[in-house]
């Protein structure tokens, strides 16, 4: 009997084109978008030591134009027995708001661990060995990350007579992976609802054989948390050891720009700016963090947050008094009572000269150039780019990495993957060729990029980049 057999580390392979393809991770069937999918069907595939067949479908995953070629998920049917477990070192859940980018910002944060996107668009295999502890600070700070899964558990829903086997198994599975001391049993939901299963029936189904096995269940204040995530975009469950907030608030999407004291419209969002810093930074004590225009402090303030040194800079002396006076207002705010965040009037154009003393070697740049008011007098929108990515340069720590956010003309919503490289975008103030142009002059290599829809007459894009160092 043939069975839909759910992919959880996505295997690829090349497919004869008939045609162009216009990637935008469509699902597509057999023959269409030029797609020859018959020469998939007629070849076997190993996945996870099993070896499959009779390809049902494919998704666009990445062309490459000239080369004939395009890079396709695949999911197959195949014949199947008992259904067994997937286990995962471990499974990060995301936020709905902007996976691609939350996976992105994980990344950076674990640079240790090797990360795949798994089928669900909000979960994310990690794999490799960090202690709790590492995890449990990346979840803290991140803004993109509910929750990391350790010694995780996938299991893909086939029905309401397959959750007994699935029980039977995370039970299994948690004997091989015990902890000691209190637990409690944290279910939610992404993306939708699978039939037949709830999240509070599921955790009380797993606590109850939990407490039979042996685990005093506390449910307030456990030393352990047991996360269990109905994923319905793959059909999958996936659960394991949890550290992170769950479902719960992080703090962050209620933090809200409007409200600091000194507020500009352009400012940007808290997760956005949490995000930016986290993935132009990488790990909390990696180096300095430095705002290059700080502008109203949105950067600035995250970073101040997350526990990191980080440095404000601003040419305009009442930008400056207000991002103070902001910082201010949000340490107080959150409760905390120290911090390494220093502001101080510079031009980022020489910021060899504009850097405090003792600031230490500077691991992440972020840059939202503020186009409405040119804060560098005479300078052209471009030429002052330029001017501050290859002032960033000269100071960058050998590992350095920058986020940079330009307003963009609307491109829809693209949530759950980069911009291809090929990919034009159309800037609200100057050409995408010249912005390139600028990176690779000052000495960055763009790693990555993402659209942010604003709302119908502006998006932002989002450009990873990493230094150069020269000889």
């Amino acid at each position: 009997m043939g069975h839909n057999f759910a992919v959880f580390c996505p295997q690829w392979s090349t497919v004869t084109l008939r045609g162009s393809v216009a990637h935008r991770g469509e699902k597509l069937e057999g023959g269409q978008e030029s797609v020859n999918a018959d020469a998939l069907s007629s070849k076997s595939v190993q996945i996870d030591g099993l070896w499959c067949c009779d390809v049902s479908k494919v998704a666009a995953h990445e062309f490459h134009i000239g080369y004939g070629y395009v890079v396709v998920r695949m999911r197959t049917r195949q014949e199947v027995g008992a259904q067994a477990p997937v286990m995962a070192r471990h499974v990060a859940c995301l936020r709905g708001w902007h996976p691609a980018l939350a996976r992105a910002e994980l990344a950076s944060l674990l640079p240790e661990l090797e990360t795949e996107r798994l089928e669900g668009r909000r979960l994310m295999r990690l794999d490799g060995d960090v202690t709790e502890s590492v995890l449990s600070q990346a979840v803290a700070v991140s803004s993109g990350c509910q929750a990391i899964l350790c010694n995780a558990l996938l299991w893909t829903h086939q029905g309401s007579d397959s959750m007994d086997a699935f029980i039977a198994a995370v039970i299994e599975h948690v004997q091989a992976h015990p902890q000691n001391g209190t637990v409690a049993v944290r279910a939610w939901r992404h993306e939708g609802r699978i039939e037949g299963v709830g999240p509070s029936q599921l955790a009380q189904r797993i606590g109850g054989r939990l407490s039979d096995a042996g685990y005093a269940i506390d449910l307030d204040a456990p030393d352990h948390r047991f996360g269990v995530v109905i994923d319905a975009s793959s059909n999958t469950i996936a659960c394991g050891w949890m550290v992170g907030f769950g479902d719960e608030s992080d703090g962050i999407a209620t933090r809200r720009a409007a409200e600091r004291p000194f507020f500009k419209p352009v400012s940007l969002d808290p997760r956005l700016a949490r995000l930016a810093v986290n993935i132009a930074s990488g790990p909390v004590h990696t180096g300095t963090t430095l705002d290059m225009m700080t502008g109203t402090g949105g950067f600035l303030i995250e970073a101040a947050l997350s526990g990191r040194r980080v440095v404000g800079l601003d040419l305009d002396e009442m930008m400056v008094e207000g991002t103070q006076e902001n910082l201010a207002w949000a340490l107080n705010e959150a409760g905390h009572t120290d911090h390494l965040a220093t502001v101080c009037q510079g031009d980022s154009t020489h910021l060899s000269a504009a850097l405090p003393q003792g600031c230490g070697p500077v691991s992440g740049f972020v840059l939202d150039p503020p186009y409405g008011r040119n804060s560098q007098g005479s300078l052209a929108p471009m030429k002052l780019l330029e001017s501050v990515l290859m002032s960033a340069q000269e100071v960058a720590d050998s590992n350095a990495g920058l986020v940079l956010i330009l307003p963009i003309h609307p491109m829809g919503e693209r949530p759950d993957a980069p911009l291809m490289d090929e990919e034009m975008v159309n800037l609200l103030h100057g050409e995408w060729p010249d912005v390139e142009q600028a990176l690779s002059l000052s000495g960055w290599s763009v790693q990555g990029r993402w659209i942010e829809h604003v709302h119908a007459s502006l998006g932002r894009l989002i450009l990873h980049a990493t230094v150069v160092l020269r000889d």
